[in-house]
């Protein structure tokens, strides 16, 4: 991949879509010799990818998904989530702004409580 390891989101979409090939991988009751086999690419590089700990070429990683059926676009799909998500996150902490949450649970029991419920 041309993209360097460190860029935003990139170890997370990384993790991610090594998680999802090992998922797949396991599904279909095959070994990491039986994916060497199938796909030619090395146990090791397989391995490390679904660690998380290395991508592979692009054309690889196309072809690992697409032998799932997940699509071979699958990883530039989730590196431009985990893209939007980290430039989100920091924009809110530049901004100095947080999201505002509401606890929905602390208000439900007194609204409960205070609204008139219909009587047959």
């Amino acid at each position: 991949m041309s993209d360097d390891i460190d860029s935003p989101g990139f170890r997370a979409a990384l993790s991610t879509f090594g998680g999802m090939v090992q998922r797949q991988r396991q599904a279909s009751h095959w070994t990491f010799l039986d994916m060497f086999e199938k796909t030619g690419i090395e146990i090791a590089a397989l391995s490390a990818l679904e660690q998380g700990r290395a991508a592979l070429p692009e054309a690889e990683m196309e072809k690992i998904s697409e032998y799932f059926g997940l699509g071979p676009d699958l990883f530039t799909k989730l590196l431009r989530s985990e893209r939007m998500k980290a430039a989100n996150q920091g924009a809110a902490s530049n901004d100095g702004q947080r999201e505002t949450v509401v606890d929905i649970a602390r208000y439900r029991k007194p609204w409960q409580e205070t609204t008139s419920q219909p009587t047959d």
